[in-house]
């Protein structure tokens, strides 16, 4: 055993395990993603659903009622709630002056007399009250405002689907398990071909050194490139890196040379796209034919799709395990659309386990995770 294989073997009651009782082992989880229909879980922002912060506000009681809209006018004006624009002003005779930590060193009526005098003599008591801090995105959390002060809400249909679970129809459900399930296969030939001993495969016992990357274009259901990983001869070699590289040759890009021959047309390496081929007989492979502007203008043809996606723009990746931070960073620059695993990478995932990159509103792309394959 060498170093790299011996950080695949996890610990074991048993000494050791033969090669058919590890592919055994590898077999089952393929069926089991076969044969599973629970749906798949999407991996957002706790904070989107968790519940929503509270905050003080002082509060008016108005003196007349047929005097709301004028004073909410002029209290728009003079006391603009810039960061709770999400609350609504009035319930019944209360509306909401200003957040509290505005009074630190004054009382509200002299704050009121400081933004307009007119304002000291409509109200005939105040008071303190909670309120959502942020405004609502899901149904559950604008439930929930409602015990503290009525909030402005515009739901969001596609994030509600999200949160219950239920993104995908019963067919695309098992489409992205026919691609997990590759994934997997490839894993066990990878292992195979490689002398490679892939031991137990679980949640937390997947190697940090091996992972696998399938990358399909929706659009036309088919694989566009594979990659296992090549890290022991070349540090950011991981499945990820790797795989965006293949897909950039599909756009008479990319950066490595790599030592084993692959398909002109699907970039995956010729050996394990033919056995692919007889293993999954209804999986289209290859990619969709771009012509680039300089070509098209040099061979006087007329360009339809001129220079294609960039990079992943639009693809699914479907992996083994959860990706590291260079290989999720990795994904946001190549655009990719969406993105699945199976396993989580307690170690260094940056998708869910440590960070959470998709979620992160500084980053100039974003895209969807999912899991929950077994």
């Amino acid at each position: 055993m060498n170093e790299y294989t011996d950080s695949l073997q996890p610990p074991l009651k048993k000494a050791k395990l033969d090669e058919a009782d590890m592919f055994m082992t590898i077999d089952k989880y393929i069926d089991l993603i076969a044969s599973t229909d629970k749906p798949l879980k999407v991996v957002l922002d706790e904070v989107v659903s968790a519940p929503l912060p509270i905050t003080k506000v002082c509060i008016g009681h108005i003196k007349d009622v047929k005097a709301i809209s004028k004073t909410v006018l002029l209290l728009n004006e003079k006391m603009p709630l810039r960061e709770l624009q999400h609350l609504k002003r009035v319930r019944k005779q209360e509306i909401v002056l200003c957040p509290s930590s505005y009074l630190k060193d004054t009382s509200i009526k002299q704050y009121l007399a400081g933004c307009d005098e007119k304002l000291t003599e409509i109200f005939d008591s105040f008071k303190e009250a909670d309120v959502p801090m942020l405004p609502p995105k899901l149904k559950s959390q604008f439930d929930d405002t409602r015990k503290y002060w009525p909030c402005n809400f515009h739901p969001d249909k596609y994030l509600e689907k999200l949160f219950s679970d239920n993104v995908f129809s019963a067919d695309e459900n098992k489409l992205h398990r026919l691609y997990m399930r590759m994934v997997f296969v490839v894993t066990k030939w990878f292992c195979e071909r490689t002398g490679i001993s892939i031991g137990h495969v679980n949640s937390n016992r997947v190697s940090k050194d091996l992972n696998v990357t399938v990358i399909v274009d929706p659009s036309i259901n088919s694989v566009v490139a594979i990659s296992t990983d090549n890290r022991l001869k070349h540090p950011i070699q991981h499945s990820v890196m790797l795989a965006i590289d293949n897909v950039a040759r599909t756009q008479k890009g990319g950066a490595w040379d790599i030592d084993h021959k692959l398909d002109d047309d699907a970039f995956i390496d010729l050996e394990l796209l033919n056995f692919l081929k007889m293993e999954f007989r209804n999986v289209k492979f290859g990619h969709r034919k771009f012509v680039s502007k300089r070509d098209s203008s040099n061979n006087g043809i007329e360009v339809l799709d001129q220079d294609g996606p960039y990079l992943c723009t639009g693809y699914y990746v479907y992996m083994l395990r959860e990706p590291c931070v260079m290989c999720s960073m990795g994904l946001v620059h190549a655009r990719a659309r969406r993105i699945f695993f199976c396993f989580d990478n307690e170690e260094d995932g940056a998708l869910k386990s440590k960070a959470k990159l998709q979620t992160v509103a500084s980053l100039n792309h974003h895209f969807e995770v999912f899991t929950g394959f077994l």
